[in-house]
């Protein structure tokens, strides 16, 4: 079972909590809110952003803090959710939900959580179309994984053999980083090798990758329902 540090943080779509007067802050509420999710009305769930922190993200928010750009990126027809990197169930049940109701699916991920994405949610949801994926700096024991049902996908990584040997690096470094990936279909270097920088590794590649996919789709963005 997973262990949540970030309950403290707004985990779910501020507006459906407040549609099924649930406030989320600990297990048994986000219990009761995905309940209610689950026998909403199927014009009441938006589309669907998911973002995955890394290790030690429910305590730091490198990847929680994305939920800011996300949210002016996506505009209010994106309901955005985060989920820590050992989330796995609670993760493909989103994505099962949403995907079931042929929503939009954006994906983001960070670190452990970026590899989590890619290869334990996703495989699982073969059946689920994801118009976005964005993995920052992916780490992980296991390699990526083919993903047909991706429609778009940008791994930002480091380059570890010129990288500096910081303690967040190394850090990274022992956990296996998968840097360049042959599966996506885009691959780019930061100008700042810095794994824990999540916000600028998305300010620099992902929201401009985000931003063009979805002009490219039948997916709604920017302000409005």
């Amino acid at each position: 079972m997973a262990l949540v540090l970030s309950y403290r943080w707004t985990r779910n779509p501020v507006r459906l909590q407040e549609a099924f007067d649930v406030r989320v802050r600990s297990a048994q509420e986000e219990a009761r809110f995905l309940k209610a999710l689950e026998s909403a009305p199927e014009e009441v769930p938006g589309h669907l952003c998911l973002i995955m922190g890394g290790f030690t993200d429910g305590l730091l928010g490198r990847a929680y803090a994305l939920r800011g750009d996300l949210s002016a990126l996506l505009g209010d027809r994106f309901d955005i959710y985060y989920r820590e990197h050992d989330e796995i169930a609670a993760a493909r049940r989103l994505l099962r939900l949403y995907g079931a109701l042929s929503r939009c699916v954006v994906l983001v991920g960070h670190s452990w959580g970026a590899s989590a994405l890619a290869r334990d949610v996703l495989p699982a949801c073969r059946g689920v179309r994801t118009d976005v994926l964005v993995t920052l700096d992916p780490v992980g024991l296991r390699g990526p994984r083919f993903l047909p049902q991706v429609r778009r996908w940008l791994n930002v990584y480091l380059p570890y053999d010129r990288a500096a040997w910081s303690r967040e690096n190394n850090v990274a470094r022992l956990g296996r980083p998968w840097e360049f990936v042959r599966q996506a279909n885009v691959n780019r270097v930061p100008s700042k090798l810095r794994h824990a920088d999540a916000s600028g590794m998305f300010r620099e590649f992902g929201a401009s990758f985000i931003r063009l996919s979805l002009m490219d789709s039948d997916c709604p963005h920017g302000e409005g329902r």
